[in-house]
Parts: C-alpha cells; structure tokens; sequence
C-alpha cells in the first residue's frame, strides 16, 4: 500500500503511538479480558468483505469500511508500531500487498452508499486511517481510564437570540482541515465554509454534526474545526461527538472544543439544545456510549449511563407547541433507507418518544446527501410526535471525498431509487483530475430556515467553479 500520504507530522503522530503502547507492555495482564482480542476477530471477519469479493454485490456496510485496515497495520505503519501492536495479539493478514497491487480497486471503486476506495488523501485507502485504529486500540482497550468523562448537560435549552426565526447551516463530516486536493485551488472543506459566508441572508447559526479527522486530536480539533469556522460565529456554533472522536478518547473534543468560546452555548457538553420559532433543535452525543466496533452504529446510552440524553430529549420533545429537529452524527436509518439503525432508532423512538420520531431528523456520519421521501418501507406507519411524516436527511457531504453511490440509483434507468428524493451525484470534473477525482462528486451542506411553525430546508453543492453555492435541492 502507498504510504507517501505519511508526512514528518504523521511520524510524531507514530513516534506517540508506539511510546503509549511500548509504556504498557510490563501491565499486558491489565489487557487480558480487555475485549481486544475480539477486536481482532472483527477485523479478520472485515477482511472477508476484499477477499470474498462480496464488496462488489452492492450490499453495503460500513464495516466494509474496514476490510484492509488488518493488512495495513501489518504492512503499512511502521514496522516499530506493528511490532508493539502484535505484542498485543495483532493477528497476521490473509491479504497480500500482490493481492491490492493487482486488485483493479486501486482504481477506484465506489461503494453503494458513495464510499470511495482509493489511494489518496482521506479516501477509504488513506494509509492514515492507520492512526484511527491504533488510538481507537489504545483508548478503547488499553487505556480505558484516559476516556474523557462525559460532561451532563447543565442548561435545559438555550434560548435563541432570534427567538421568532432563523436560518441554520448544517454541516457534515467537515473535519478534514484544508489540505492539498489534487490540482484544485480550494479543497471541499474551505468551499463549503467560504460558501456558507457567501449566502444571503447569512445563517444565524453554523451546526457541525460531526467527525474531526483522523481521529479528533487536539492538535485537529484546533487545526480541522476550530480554526476553519469563522470567529464572526462565537456563540453561535454548535458542534457534536462522532465515532473519529472517540478514537481520541473524546479528548480533544471536550478539552479543546467544547470549551472554546465559540461554543460556549454548548455548557461544556456534548450535547444541546435550541429554541428556534416553534420548534426545538436538539442535539445529541450518539458516539460516547457507542458499544460498537469502532463506534459506527451509534447510540444515546448503554443501559447503565447515558439516560440523561433520553430525559433531555423527552423534557424537549414534551414542550407544548413545538416541533422537534432532532441532530444526531449517527444515521437513523441506513443509508438507502431499506432498513432502521436498529440500537440508535430504538433508543430515540422507541425509549425516548414513546414510538413516535422527531418531526425532522438530520445526520452525517454517512458520507453523503441525502433527503429521503416519506414513501420509504421503513416509514409506513410511522409518525412524528406532532403527528407528522418524519422528515430523514443525511447531511454527512460537507468535506470527505465520496462518488456517486451505486446503492442510490437505478444503472439501467439512472433514475433515483424509490424514497430517495435526491444524493448527491454531480461530478466532480476538476481540470487535471488526479485518479480518484474522476469519480468523485460535488461536496455541499443544507440550509433550514424556521420562522414561527415554518421549516424550509435547502441543499446546497459548493465547487471551484462556482461563484457562490449552488442550490440542488429545496423543499
């Protein structure tokens, strides 16, 4: 696997890795019953996904995600890091670097929610992606003490300042930072912030839902997020906890995020709420109490902590006259709505609003934009808490490059798949396209706009040839 995607920078980021992971060697006995074997056994299963070659039937899964991550800590780290890591029962893989080197996956493929296998920065073949699983080894078996402690909300609902209407930006998976793409002249993440200060009227607030890459660092958190959103904003930005979060332990993200000043309406916590017209935007952490691999299906609680979101969410959703928008990083359904995300849907309809869901609910966490139809399967039957069609929207597009999900569309007629109103699919189509980028599609980010009972939402596709975002979608 290439590994010229590794930098000075990534090598401290190594040098860190093996130090933590070399202190705990004489305290191996701590990691027994640690549940890292089983980790393991995960990726081995994951590896299946290549060498079955079911990656190519169209049935999707983010675990898919994962199915060279075995190979590359063998074979693309340092060798200094994969030796401590064996230390600790890193198997061996069953892939070979002949058996990617001749796969026509290096390519380019686009899986069916719009993931997209290449070599290249942030592309599921990122060899950095490396340092997401060594930290996610670290911090979910080893270290488990230096998990950040998850911070109670104090204040019931914070009040807007525009307390009859606003307009709010939602961004998804934006925590790349600026960086080199290819021969473009601004890379996604600086076009969908510089498209957001380009809108009239502007947004009164800016709402990240999430995922800091690679793995919520402090340094990235300041660097990837932080910096990147425009200080004109400070008390007015709301971000939340991802599964790349976690992989840091959540450090970064409470130490360094949560408590700068721009999201000080936040309390210190990871999640929120707010008064907009008549409804209430409610926030909520679905990474902290994840028990899933790598945290990838989300949850609110784990049985015994956590309840405190599903109090938080029935005191709000409770609220005479209003509404509920509901903000989760995790996705609610799957990502071609044929399906419910059984844990994380259950937790928020079942447990928390007596079998009823939000009056709207927007996520990232999958890699694309989607407004889905009330005409879903999964949806007959259901109704909001008002009594409603639920409105589902996958907002997770803002900065990661995808491609055209094949999961999404009918090939033969190229027409959208039932209950899917619109994804994103325009090209890319940069001059002097680098081997990924002629399968990539446009980046963007969604817009609501609440005034009194009203909820108007927009979506929005950002690209060096623009002059100011274009819209693609509106209700």
């Amino acid at each position: 696997m290439d590994t010229t995607l590794f930098t000075d920078e990534h090598d401290e980021v190594f040098d860190d890795l093996i130090a933590k992971f070399t202190s705990e060697l004489g305290q191996k006995s701590l990691t027994k019953g640690s549940g890292v074997s089983e980790f393991w056994d995960y990726l081995q299963q994951c590896e299946v996904y290549f060498t079955s070659g079911s990656y190519k039937s169209g049935a999707y899964s983010h675990h898919m995600e994962n199915m060279f991550s075995l190979h590359m800590l063998n074979h693309t780290v340092p060798k200094k890091l994969t030796a401590v890591l064996r230390d600790f029962g890193l198997p061996e893989s069953v892939i070979k670097e002949t058996d990617i080197e001749s796969h026509s996956i290096l390519d380019g493929y686009v899986a069916g929610d719009g993931t997209l296998y290449a070599v290249a920065k942030y592309c599921q073949l990122d060899p950095m992606w490396t340092v997401v699983l060594a930290y996610y080894v670290w911090y979910k078996y080893i270290h488990r003490h230096g998990v950040h402690e998850f911070i109670q909300q104090s204040s019931p609902t914070f009040n807007s300042s525009s307390p009859n209407g606003a307009r709010v930006a939602i961004i998804g998976d934006w925590g790349t930072g600026a960086y080199k793409d290819g021969h473009v002249e601004d890379c996604p993440a600086q076009l969908v912030i510089d498209g957001i200060m380009k809108l009239d009227p502007l947004p009164d607030y800016i709402i990240h839902l999430g995922d800091v890459y690679y793995a919520g660092t402090k340094r990235e958190e300041r660097k990837h997020l932080i910096d990147m959103l425009p200080s004109t904003y400070k008390g007015k930005l709301f971000t939340m906890n991802s599964n790349h979060e976690m992989y840091d332990g959540a450090n970064g993200l409470f130490s360094e995020t949560i408590k700068n000043p721009k999201f000080k309406p936040q309390n210190g916590s990871t999640y929120f709420s707010l008064e907009i017209g008549d409804w209430i935007v409610v926030g909520l952490d679905s990474a902290y109490y994840d028990q899933s691999f790598l945290y990838m299906d989300g949850a609110i609680h784990n049985g015994a902590e956590g309840m405190e979101q599903v109090k938080f969410l029935q005191k709000n959703a409770a609220i005479k006259g209003k509404q509920l928008l509901l903000l989760t990083h995790h996705n609610g359904i799957e990502y071609n709505g044929s399906s419910i995300n059984k844990t994380l849907w259950n937790q928020v309809v079942k447990e928390a609003l007596s079998g009823k869901t939000p009056d709207a609910w927007y996520w990232g966490h999958v890699h694309n934009g989607i407004v889905y139809e009330d005409s879903l399967e999964v949806l007959k039957g259901v109704t909001s808490i008002n009594g409603k069609s639920p409105l589902l929207r996958c907002c997770g597009h803002a900065s990661m490059p995808y491609g055209k999900g094949t999961g999404l569309f009918n090939e033969d007629t190229g027409k959208n798949n039932p209950g899917i109103a619109y994804f994103g699919e325009t090209p890319m189509n940069p001059p002097k396209p680098t081997l990924p980028q002629h399968l990539r599609v446009l980046n963007g980010f969604s817009v609501i706009d609440i005034k009194g009972s009203a909820f108007n939402e927009t979506f929005y596709e950002v690209s060096n040839e623009y002059s100011a975002p274009k819209e693609v979608w509106k209700s």
